[in-house]
Order: C-alpha cells, then sequence, then structure tokens
C-alpha cells in the first residue's frame, strides 16, 4: 500500500474516532427520559365504596394540571393520586371507553413538569421506553422497540415490546426525545411481547373536546367475550388487585355498558348474554349482569325468550344465596322467577320443556313440591318430542328430588333408573342414590350404586362407603373383599384416610375370618389398629383370628382390648372374649362373659348354649338345664332340638 494511501486512510479512522462520542449522544438516552420524566409519572389507587382498594396503575401529568390514565383502571370506585404518601381524591373529567382514556383532575398542585404529547406517530423499529408501577413498584422504566400500528376492533393501537406488567396501564410511552407517543393499555395483553398503547395524538383530540368516543354495543360485547377468553389463561385469585379480579371487574364493566347502549336490534345479543352469564354463575356479579340483560331485553321487545331468560337467572341469583341471612331476598328472587317462569309458558303457542323445566326447578325451590312434579313431569314428556338427554336428565334429577320431598320411595327409583339408562347418571346422581339407598337399608343397591360412584370418578372414598354396604348383607362377602381393597389401594397415604382404611381393613379381616384364613385376616385386622387404635372392630377381628391360630391368650387380650373401646356395649364381643376363656379353660370367667353376651344379645340362642355348657362345666347342673331351656325358648327350631332336651332331662335328674 503507498504512503498516500496509507495517511489517507489513518486519517478516516481518526475521524470516525473523533466522531464517535457526537454518535454515542444521539442514541436514545433511558436515564436522561427518566431524569426528566418520572416525576411526572404518578401512582393512582382505586378506592371502593367501602374504602376497599379494588385497582391500582399509572397516570401521567400532562398541561394544564390534567392526569391521563386508562378508562378502565379508575371505573372500579374512586381515584386516588399517591403524591409523597399523601393520597389525594381525583375527578373524572373526560372519557372515551373506546379506546380506554381517562383525564382526571386534583384541587392540589403538582410540582411536576407537564409531559409534552406527540401528535405523531414514529415509525417502525423505533425505541421506546415506558414508565410505569408495575405491581406497585413504582416509576420502573423499560425499553423495547416499536412493531407497528395495529387496528383491534374499531381501536387504533400502538404495538410495543416493551414490557407491560400489571399496574403500569396508564402509563406513558416515550419516544427517543422524550414526547409521550402513547398510554400503555395492559388489558389486552395477550401474550409475550404483545403488548399495545393508545396513540397520543387520540389523547390530544380528547383534552381539546374532539373525541369523545363511546363504543358501540356490538364493539362492547366484542371487548368484553375477549375479555372472557383471557380469563381462561389467568390464575384464580379473590386478591382485588390480582390480574384475575382486574379482569373480572373488566368483564363486568364491558357487559354492563353494553346492556346500557342495547337497541330493539341487538334483542337476540342480549339474550345470548345473558344466557352466557347464567352459564357461568360461579363467577361473582355475573349473575346480576344476566339479570339485566334479560330485563333490558324484555323493556326493548317482551318476549317468550326473554322472560325464560330472566326466569333462568333470578333462580340461579337464589341458587348462590345460601346463607339464612339472605332468607328473605331468595324467597323474593324465587317469588319473581317463577312469576315469570309462568309468562315464558304464556306468552307463546308453543311451550318448550326448557320453559316448565325453570318453572318446576322454581317451584322445586320454593316447597310446592306438587306443584313442581306435575311441571317437571310436562317438561318430560315435552321432552320426549324432541329429545336432549343433558335437559332430560336435568329434568329427572328434579324430579327424584321432588319424589324425595313427597317420600315416594317408587317414584325415586322409577326416575333414578331412566336417569341412569340415558347414561347422563353423574358420580354425583350415584352418590345421591346411594346414599338415599343406606338410609333405606338396602345395603346390597347401595353398594352397587357407591361403586358405580366410585368408577365413575375413582374416588377411594366412594370404594370404602361401597365396601361398608356390602359388609351389611350376607352373601356379598366377595363384593365386600373386592371394594375394601380397593378402597385400601386408591386411599393409601391420602389425607384423613386413617379411618376409612382402618374400616375396610377390619371388613377384609371379618370376611376372611369367616372363611377361616385366620393369617391374612389377623395381618389385615392389626393394619386397621395401626391406623386407628381407637378401633374396637378391629381388636375384635383380631380376637376372632388369634382363636383361630389356637393364639388363646393374645386373643383374650384383644378381646379385652375390644370390649374396652366399645364400652362394652357389643354382645359378640363379650362372645369372642367368652370363647378365648373357654378354650383356654377358664370356665368362669367364659360363663361370665357368655352371659353378659346372652344379655346384651337377647335373640341370640348360640350365646345362651355357651352359658349352659359353661355351667355344666362348672358342675352346676340345674343352672346349665334352665339355659338350655332358654335356648330352645329362644330359638325353637334349632336342628339340635332332641339332643338338647335330653341334655336337659339328664341334668334335671
Amino acid at each position: 500500500m503507498g504512503t498516500a494511501k496509507c495517511v489517507r486512510l489513518l486519517g478516516l479512522l481518526l475521524t470516525a474516532v473523533y466522531q464517535l462520542p457526537c454518535m454515542w449522544a444521539q442514541q436514545p438516552d433511558a436515564a436522561k427520559i427518566y431524569s426528566q420524566s418520572s416525576k411526572s409519572v404518578l401512582l393512582i389507587f382505586v378506592k371502593s365504596a367501602d374504602s376497599k382498594v379494588v385497582a391500582q396503575g399509572t397516570g401521567f401529568l400532562v398541561e394544564g394540571g390534567k392526569i391521563i390514565t386508562n378508562n378502565h383502571v379508575v371505573r372500579g370506585g374512586t381515584a386516588l393520586i399517591d403524591l409523597g404518601g399523601v393520597r389525594i381524591p381525583a375527578a373524572l373529567e373526560a372519557s372515551d371507553d373506546l379506546n380506554d382514556i381517562a383525564v382526571l383532575t386534583v384541587a392540589a398542585e403538582i410540582s411536576a413538569e407537564p409531559l409534552v404529547l406527540a401528535d405523531k406517530i414514529p415509525p417502525p423499529g423505533t425505541s421506546v421506553f415506558a414508565i410505569g408501577n408495575p405491581r406497585g413498584l413504582e416509576k420502573t422504566i423499560s425499553s423495547g422497540v416499536l412493531s407497528g400500528v395495529r387496528t383491534v376492533g374499531k381501536r387504533e393501537l400502538i404495538q410495543i415490546t416493551t414490557p407491560i406488567s400489571p399496574g403500569s396501564s396508564g402509563g406513558p410511552v416515550f419516544d427517543a426525545s422524550g414526547k409521550v407517543i402513547g398510554v400503555t393499555v395492559g388489558s389486552i395483553e395477550e401474550g409475550q411481547n404483545l403488548n399495545f398503547a393508545v396513540p397520543a395524538a387520540i389523547v390530544i383530540k380528547l383534552l381539546r373536546g374532539q373525541s369523545v368516543q363511546s363504543a358501540d354495543f356490538s364493539t362492547l360485547v366484542d371487548m368484553a367475550q375477549s375479555l372472557v377468553e383471557k380469563r381462561k389463561t389467568l390464575q384464580y385469585s379473590v386478591e382485588a388487585n390480582s390480574p384475575f379480579q382486574k379482569n373480572q371487574d373488566e368483564i363486568r364493566a364491558a357487559f354492563s355498558t353494553a346492556i346500557e347502549r342495547a337497541g330493539k336490534d341487538d334483542v337476540a345479543v342480549l339474550l345470548r348474554i345473558s344466557d352466557g352469564l347464567s352459564a357461568s354463575f360461579f363467577f361473582p356479579g355475573e349473575l346480576d349482569l344476566a339479570v339485566s340483560a334479560a330485563e333490558r331485553a324484555i323493556r326493548l321487545a317482551p318476549s317468550s325468550a326473554g322472560s325464560l331468560a330472566l326466569a333462568k337467572a333470578l333462580n340461579l341469583k337464589a341458587v348462590v344465596l345460601s346463607e339464612p341471612a339472605n332468607a328473605d331476598q331468595k324467597k323474593a328472587l324465587l317469588e319473581r322467577a317463577e312469576k315469570v317462569a309462568r309468562q315464558a309458558i304464556s306468552l307463546t303457542k308453543q311451550p318448550t320443556a326448557e320453559m316448565y323445566y325453570w318453572l318446576g326447578d322454581t317451584l322445586e325451590m320454593r316447597d310446592s313440591h306438587q306443584d313442581a312434579d306435575t311441571a317437571l313431569r310436562r317438561a318430560l314428556e315435552m321432552n320426549h318430542a324432541t329429545p336432549d338427554a343433558e335437559q332430560q336428565a336435568r329434568i329427572l334429577r328434579d324430579l327424584i328430588s321432588v319424589a324425595e320431598r313427597l317420600s315416594r320411595p317408587a317414584d325415586i327409583d322409577k326416575w333414578f333408573s331412566s336417569l341412569s339408562q340415558t347414561g347422563q347418571a353423574s358420580a354425583w346422581d350415584w352418590t345421591q342414590q346411594a346414599m338415599r339407598l343406606d338410609a333405606a337399608r338396602r345395603f346390597a343397591e347401595a353398594g352397587e350404586s357407591w361403586q358405580k360412584s366410585a368408577e365413575f370418578n375413582l374416588a377411594w372414598t366412594d370404594w370404602c362407603e361401597a365396601a361398608g354396604s356390602f359388609e351389611m348383607v350376607s352373601g356379598k362377602e366377595d363384593s365386600t373383599l373386592y371394594t375394601a381393597r380397593q378402597c385400601i389401594a386408591l386411599g393409601a397415604g391420602k389425607p384423613k384416610s386413617e379411618g376409612p382404611l382402618s374400616d375396610a381393613h377390619s371388613a377384609v379381616s371379618r370376611v376372611l375370618n369367616n372363611r377361616g384364613v385366620y393369617e391374612e385376616a389377623l395381618s389385615h385386622a392389626k393394619e386397621a389398629t395401626v391406623l386407628n387404635s381407637e378401633s374396637a372392630s378391629a381388636y375384635d377381628q383380631q380376637a376372632v383370628a388369634l382363636l383361630g391360630l389356637h393364639r388363646n391368650q393374645e386373643a383374650i387380650n384383644a378381646a379385652k382390648q375390644a370390649i374396652r373401646l366399645s364400652d362394652g356395649k357389643y354382645g359378640v364381643m363379650h362372645f369372642h372374649l367368652g370363647d378365648a376363656y373357654f378354650e383356654t379353660e377358664n370356665w368362669q370367667f367364659a360363663l361370665q362373659s357368655y352371659e353378659k353376651a346372652a344379655e346384651l344379645l337377647p335373640n341370640s340362642d348360640a350365646s345362651a348354649f355357651n352359658v349352659a355348657l359353661c355351667f355344666n362345666k362348672l358342675g352346676l347342673f340345674i343352672d346349665a338345664a334352665q339355659w338350655y331351656e332358654e335356648v330352645l325358648r329362644r330359638n325353637p327350631n334349632r336342628t339340635d332340638k332332641q339332643d338338647i332336651l335330653r341334655r336337659i332331662s339328664v341334668l334335671r335328674q
């Protein structure tokens, strides 16, 4: 390379080096923006009527002492501006609910420079900065780039990569020069780097009174439905400032405003809204909106469908008022629900099964069981004409409930059989039927119903209940073993499982003892006492197993423990203790135990027979003869009657 070229290249390099500070000075300076603007970014709290903080967000000061924020931040109550630890109430001067912008004013003077609003949007790729109060962390700055300008519904929005977190809503977005190009709207975030801001030009128009836009009915409905979809992605929380609760507030506000702005052409959509909100009634406040939507539809155009929607919403609203303190309100809701359900039927020439169902369901809740039965039978009849399996199941459940209130067991069986045949019977349905059957002492059927419930939802507790019911039925030993073992296998290690598992082990032990499988029976009985050291039944089964294994002294100890834990109230336990003493030839103690068993079991001829045997062993023959006579009094049809009569004759000689 020649000398001239080298000199020229060196000159270019030196020029570049000397120009570097100037280039750096032209780069966006986050520190400079923060220093100039952060004092003008404000923390906003929103309090409800009962003085609870229900929302938190960000606002910023602009010319004229006005504060800009999102409309959704402040619409839930009274806005308070935090000024150095002092919270000053703010008044809402103007709002644009379509673009989600609110203008606030405060009586106090804010000692900060107003931020400058840009009337144009920079091109995509421009560096941008946001200052906000994410989750209460005041004046947090973040950076990103402007991704583009989007149309969302009927709104023009700036898409930015700047991170936006709950609490930052309503904060300013700056360009590199420090001008505000947008207002963050965290409420419509849908994923990472999908954050949006309202263009500052819209704020300028609002401040000039040129752009106070009201979203129309369809836009508000779209917004509400979008928020409902977003709710599915949020973790449930009862905390007022949580993303979930803020989303709830926004859903209610959007639906409420939509209902207010609905016109005659929107009636069909209003009824769909009412039905949809009724279906999600477990979310607080949504039944109120369902009622409002149906009432608005009826005011705009009275109809059978409108009355049905209102009856449904009122009925469900009454359902959730379970506290005794709400009894009067619940009664009033049900009275009105019945009235509008009857209106729904009278306003059409072709009433539907659904109309009669809601009338019947309301009547049942009002304890008008006979009238409810009539309405529900009508609903079932009409449903057969246009089969709807889910609706049929609802009708049948109510018919079962009404039949139970009217003490009609045959109807309960008929309706439940129909329900099971639909294939719509749930685990809950089988559980309810099982409890009814247990109460009626129909234990074999109860066990089968518990087993059905367990097979539906694999609930270990239902297997335990099934075992308990089957155990009460002679001939159901195999079912007892199967369900008890399922209870043990599925319930092991579960919270609060000790009691049910102990009972299941005892049930297995009892069946095995009756079949002479004493070693395994003893193992289960011991496991039962490990799980529940207060289980008298488990110790009793230990005694039976130990007797079968000729471990008589251990059997005596186990039987005594069973009697102690049961306060001596079960004759069979005294009987087993008598057996243990008898095997050790302790006739006097055996006699005492058998006499107590005979006293507690006045129909037990076996107890009386063993008392007679003990008296005979003790040489008290007249007493023995008297007890043999007691045996025949208790059971005149014993197969060994002639042998007992012969013994009595011999003993009395």
